[in-house]
């Protein structure tokens, strides 16, 4: 695992631009990070063969999904605090898709698990760490133009 050389410092010249007041670049760079991994779970998550019926909650029904359904649940997420200084990327699928993580990639008593969420996030390191200070630098020379 490597670590985030330079963003740190990045980050810091950002905020002493004045440039990351609305945190639109941080969440960007986040954005664009967590695209990164988003692009090897959609390449490596299990697709099934047959249509099925999804538990959708305790007493709420069932939906018959085709094959397929849970790549085409997969979603990206970009937040940012309330101080505009602290950015999150979430990777996961919509709710209805649930078993694609909690069944398929943890596995049951009956079922092996087959991961492909958190190999996809691991593979995808490099390129993620990788796009987060690309796009941070972008920012950082956007705001030193505009200076």
């Amino acid at each position: 695992m490597g670590n985030l050389d330079g963003v740190a410092e990045l980050t810091r010249q950002l905020i002493a631009l004045g440039k990351l007041d609305d945190g639109k670049v941080l969440k960007k760079a986040v954005k664009n990070a967590i695209q990164q991994a988003y692009k090897k779970a959609a390449a490596t998550i299990p697709v099934g063969l047959e249509p099925h019926l999804v538990q959708l909650k305790k007493g709420g029904g069932k939906l018959f999904v085709a094959p397929g359904f849970a790549k085409k649940s997969l979603r990206t997420i970009s937040t940012i605090n309330s101080a505009k200084n602290v950015a999150s990327g979430i990777l996961s699928v919509r709710k209805a898709a649930y078993y694609a993580v909690q069944f398929v990639e943890l596995g049951t008593s009956k079922y092996a698990a087959e991961p492909w969420l958190r190999p996809a996030f691991y593979e995808a390191r490099g390129e993620m760490e990788t796009a987060l200070r690309e796009t941070l630098v972008k920012g950082l020379e956007k705001a030193v133009r505009q200076k």
